[in-house]
């Protein structure tokens, strides 16, 4: 390849191509709020096709906006503040099961052991605090113009989203359209999957561990739903963490009743229903992935990617199945049209 000759004729594409490697070369630290308003914008978009039939482009797209920015503002305190109000409780709980086991194993007298535990634990937050709120106040400015960064590029996915995709799709060959839309669809299959059914299950397994722990009498129902709903969101193992924590928790109480109802009708209505029913039927045919494989996409992005992970693991995971596919059929394809060539030639 003659490389002057090359840069010369494509001169214009390889300074487009110098531009963009420079703006994400300045832009880096901000990736992921691109990549999370990115994706939150192809999963809104369908939303806002409907609305604009009925109310301007920017209007429908400044509310969508909102509306998302909203509810993540306000979940993120509203867990904040349930955690940190029941604290003591869950001190408690651990120190009951420290106690129990200690006994149990005859170690150590189980009651003065669990209360050093628990005392050590608390020492060590207390002295973490001060420079944690110090760490936190510091962050509020850098906070808020992320809100801000989050807020233009969700506005400005949803405003240009369909343009953009219009403008890509016109360059793309027609011989690989089919196989381009069919790695959009399982991306917006996927993004639909991570974002609706998931937050949609999460919602719903609040409602119906409330309801349960409501039977149980705990009490605290709202903090044990709350953590069901927060592990609601983690694949495969979901709220069963938080059914197998209480599990032991009502062990070490001697409460046979509520072991029996929490590995039964907990288990049923916090794992099963949603899991195993509930969100089968909302992906439905939409999104074939195993959901061992989506545990995979999870934390095997977590871990490569950090918590960008969370949202592009299960996306390149499926990207990369569909390849696979894609490359399946086309070599299946090509082999066959050799095959009809040689019986044309024979």
């Amino acid at each position: 390849m003659n490389i002057p000759q090359y840069a010369r004729d494509h001169f214009s594409l390889i300074l487009v191509a110098l531009i963009f490697l420079a703006i994400l070369a300045v832009s880096w630290n901000y990736i992921f709020l691109f990549i999370l308003a990115l994706s939150v914008a192809v999963v809104i978009l369908p939303l806002h096709r409907k609305m604009i039939r009925r109310i301007p482009a920017a209007f429908s797209a400044g509310i969508l906006t909102t509306l998302i920015l909203a509810v993540i503002i306000g979940v993120c305190v509203g867990i904040i503040v349930v955690v940190s109000s029941d604290f003591e409780y869950f001190m408690s709980i651990f120190q009951t099961i420290i106690t129990t086991i200690t006994n149990m194993l005859h170690l150590t007298d189980g009651s003065e052991f669990s209360i050093k535990i628990v005392e050590e634990i608390k020492s060590i937050l207390l002295t973490m605090f001060p420079s944690f709120a110090l760490s936190a106040a510091q962050m509020i400015p850098a906070v808020i113009i992320d809100m801000i960064l989050f807020y233009a590029l969700v506005y400005l996915s949803i405003i240009l989203g369909d343009n953009v995709w219009a403008d890509f799709r016109g360059i793309v060959p027609e011989s690989s359209m089919e196989n381009v839309s069919l790695m959009a669809k399982k991306t917006k299959d996927i993004l639909f999957s991570i974002y609706i059914v998931h937050v949609f299950i999460a919602f719903l397994t609040f409602f119906l561990a409330y309801a349960f722990f409501l039977v149980l009498g705990y009490g605290h129902e709202i903090f044990y739903s709350t953590m069901c709903a927060l592990f609601a969101l983690i694949p495969v193992l979901g709220p069963l963490m938080v059914i197998i924590f209480v599990g032991i928790y009502a062990l070490c109480l001697g409460d046979i009743r509520g072991v029996i109802l929490i590995a039964t009708l907990g288990y049923f209505l916090t794992c099963v229903l949603t899991d195993l029913i509930i969100r089968p039927k909302l992906t439905g045919k939409r999104v074939k992935i195993r959901p061992m494989l989506m545990f995979v996409g999870f934390f095997g992005g977590a871990m490569a990617m950090g918590l960008l992970g969370f949202v592009l693991g299960p996306v390149l995971l499926i990207l990369g199945i569909t390849a696979y596919e894609i490359f399946i059929k086309e070599a299946r394809k090509k082999k066959a049209e050799e095959l009809t060539y040689e019986k044309i030639q024979v």
